[in-house]
């Protein structure tokens, strides 16, 4: 083949090009770091960069937002749980000295104070938020699990059904025909008949709420054969409900009724009824409920409900309420396709029956409380001008205060035996508390280990997105130095190959 001049010259020009061209290559990588700066120079490297990337800022999601958020939620859990379990405890180490009554009369009164404050205390654990969100109402994170103040239930009523179990029903020992100081003068006077204080046993179906409305509940039984049956008008049980209104006449029931007590949301029952249904497998009360007071817990957060809503205009809004049995999970993703519960309901650990509970220890305390004051009046009625120069009078007094006395003790046997009993309740309280602990505990492990496994898979990552893009800089740099080198050699050459020719000179 005949080589002419400018064959030779185009080709080391050519060449010079690619020489060049490697040069700049080269110096771009070892200034910018990275091995191409365009898809087009190498497709494979683009698009194993795209999917590395992806990952990477996948597993830095996880890892610095998911998962620091899913601690943090769980982290707050813990501690309003172990509050509620505290509290629990104190209420339990005051179960063990009222067994043995150790209270004096003075602190009876702090007793009762701080048996309310502990309630409170649980209950405002409900309220407890995470960046705005509540952690304790399942999916209605906007809301509080009670209510947190008067803005909160103003215009709200609710229609309740609660399911209760037989095994909820308990004795309770009761003081019937207490003395009362104020009727000393119809007691002189004839128009009042004194009797001496006795005490009952009376069976105790305690609703969620106290304050109820007016009316009588509905009451449907459900036997352990499934059927529902209607308590109230059964055939061949003529069981009847009454509302009851009068302090004096709450524990005096028929056998064959119910004594309905709005104001301390107790269904005192019938010897017979109590029989008939202490073996069934299920008890629905439905009532209703419009007065609530700040602290209570939400209806719509435990039962199922209707709301009643008064709007401005005077119209009323209902809104039905169902309890997800099967739960509220609120799921995080802390890692490909692996999701993580990090929220416990409220109505799993706080629970109606505790404050109830507590209020039955202050209550009794009260009582206690109550009869001492009183028989404190009656020996200061002995003392009193009006009555001291009465024989009659005096007499009665004493009686009343041998009355009182006997009050005084059954008042305080029963407080003993409410505060012993409930020993074993709040200690249940606290298994449950504990259970909840346990499955928050174990998350929080959980979080720990993924959020180790993630930082790995991230590194490990991270340096594989490296090896892809980026260039080894000293490597770079003598590639760099050796393609100059040749650059300038092809100068060289090239000056030299291309000659004069004769059309030069032409």
């Amino acid at each position: 083949m005949r080589v002419t001049n400018q064959m030779v010259t185009a080709g080391s020009l050519r060449n010079m090009q690619k020489s060049m061209q490697r040069v700049s290559n080269l110096n771009q990588q070892v200034t910018t770091g990275k091995k191409i700066s365009a898809p087009s120079e190498d497709p494979v490297i683009a698009i194993r960069a795209l999917k590395l990337r992806t990952t990477c800022d996948q597993l830095d999601q996880y890892k610095n937002k998911n998962i620091k958020d899913a601690m943090s939620w769980v982290d707050t859990t813990q501690s309003s749980v172990q509050n509620v379990y505290d509290r629990l405890q104190d209420v339990y180490y005051y179960c063990e000295q009222g067994a043995s009554d150790t209270f004096q009369t003075k602190d009876r009164q702090t007793i009762i104070d701080e048996l309310k404050a502990l309630k409170d205390a649980i209950y405002k654990e409900g309220g407890t938020t995470y960046a705005g969100r509540y952690l304790f109402s399942g999916y209605k994170t906007e809301t509080n699990l009670v209510f947190q103040d008067d803005a909160a239930k103003e215009g709200l009523s609710y229609n309740i059904t609660q399911d209760i179990s037989p095994d909820s029903i308990v004795s309770k020992n009761v003081v019937l025909d207490g003395v009362k100081p104020e009727d000393l003068d119809g007691i002189l006077a004839g128009t009042t008949t004194y009797q001496q204080p006795t005490s009952a046993s009376v069976y105790k179906l305690r609703l969620a709420y106290s304050g109820l409305d007016n009316g009588t509940p509905s009451i449907t039984v459900t036997d352990a054969n499934g059927n529902q049956i209607d308590l109230v008008g059964q055939a061949g049980a003529n069981f009847t409900i009454k509302q009851v209104a009068d302090s004096d006449t709450y524990y005096e029931v028929d056998p064959d009724g119910i004594n309905y007590i709005p104001e301390t949301g107790e269904l005192i029952l019938g010897e017979n009824v109590y029989n008939q249904i202490k073996t069934a497998s299920n008890i629905s009360v439905n009532y209703d409920k419009s007065k609530f007071a700040v602290g209570d817990l939400r209806p719509e957060m435990y039962f199922n409900c209707t709301q009643h809503k008064t709007l401005a205009d005077g119209s009323i809004q209902d809104t039905d309420y169902t309890v997800d049995k099967a739960g509220q999970p609120i799921k995080y993703e802390v890692n490909f396709n692996q999701y993580i519960t990090v929220n416990a309901e409220g109505k799993d650990f706080i629970k109606h029956d505790m404050g109830n509970k507590i209020e039955d220890l202050a209550n009794a305390v009260q009582d206690v409380l109550d009869i001492e004051n009183t028989i404190k009046k009656l020996k200061g009625m002995l003392e009193d001008p009006q009555y001291k120069d009465d024989k009659d009078a005096v007499a009665q007094i004493n009686q009343m205060l041998e009355g009182a006395d006997v009050e005084l003790a059954l008042k305080k046997e029963n407080m003993q035996k409410l505060f012993g009993n409930n020993m074993t309740n709040f200690q249940n309280f606290m298994e449950d508390v504990s259970s909840v602990q346990a499955v928050v505990g174990t998350t929080y492990s959980k979080l720990e280990l993924i959020e180790t496994r993630v930082t790995e898979q991230l590194a490990d990552f991270k340096e594989l997105k490296s090896s892809n893009e980026d260039v080894e800089t000293e490597e770079a740099a003598i590639e760099m130095y050796q393609a100059e080198l040749v650059y300038e050699s092809s100068l060289a050459t090239t000056a030299s190959v291309i000659q004069k020719t004769l059309l030069d000179y032409l």
